[in-house]
């Protein structure tokens, strides 16, 4: 591959369907191959030993987060505005995000730099979720070819999952079940502002804002599937709220 045809391919969007897209090439071996198991892999090797070294060096932690989570909002940011730009949402307010991972793109940095402690048992725990599920649906290996905002929605997703551990393992916030509800009345807020996108804002495009319309799981069908959203919320839920109580019992 000549050089300026790769540049072309990572950097760039190209015409095609509904609007520009980026390139594909529909060759990768999807999920759950080499790839996507390494970048699981890395993801927990990485949030159990940042864990554990950012529990003895709160800050160090605080400086490295927010580095992090100032290159997520500010990719994001760019990323979003030039796909309003070139057409790829179409009316370009699409741009604004309804998706929850999208949303907790914008949100977990303005919650690490603004020290909103009344957010951060919902951002946290949600944000782990959001995170751990594309990690595990592994959607963005069906390309050989991984272009530059392929590798930045695995570095978003990623950083979903490490930043909440890191600030977490650092002690500069506690969750528990006590203050679980907030989780609880966090994904309803999401829910409405994706369903406002739905039924709203762009109800004649047919959008599937946080998948509320129609069946996105590999199981289930579109009579069925709510049931499932809310099984595996309560999977998460139950998973993250009954390993933190471990773990904070378990001796340093």
């Amino acid at each position: 591959m000549m050089f300026w045809t790769w540049v072309e391919r990572f950097f760039s969007y190209f015409p095609g369907g509904i609007g520009p897209g980026t390139y594909a090439d529909d060759l990768g071996e999807g999920a759950f191959g080499w790839r996507h198991l390494l970048w699981i892999a890395v993801v927990i090797a990485v949030a159990v030993l940042g864990g554990r070294f950012f529990a003895k060096r709160p800050e160090t932690e605080r400086r490295i987060v927010l580095i992090l989570t100032a290159e997520l909002f500010l990719f994001r940011f760019a990323h979003q505005t030039y796909r309003a730009i070139v057409g790829a949402e179409n009316p370009w307010t699409q741009a604004f995000p309804f998706h929850m991972c999208t949303v907790l793109t914008f949100l977990l940095p303005l919650t690490v730099w603004f020290d909103w402690k009344k957010l951060k048992t919902a951002v946290y725990t949600l944000s782990i979720m959001g995170g751990v599920i594309t990690l595990i649906l592994g959607d963005y290996f069906e390309s050989q070819f991984m272009n530059l905002f392929t590798w930045e929605g695995m570095w978003a997703h990623t950083l979903l999952i490490w930043v909440p551990i890191f600030e977490l393992s650092a002690g500069r916030h506690k969750i528990d079940f006590a203050t679980s509800w907030q989780t609880i009345a966090g994904i309803l807020v999401l829910m409405g502002w994706a369903s406002l996108a739905n039924h709203v804002f762009y109800k004649d495009l047919d959008p599937n804002y946080m998948y509320l319309m129609e069946n996105e799981l590999p199981f289930g069908n579109d009579q069925n599937f709510f049931f499932f959203y809310v099984l595996i919320f309560l999977v998460f839920f139950f998973a993250i709220y009954g390993l933190n109580a471990l773990l904070r019992k378990k001796p340093a």
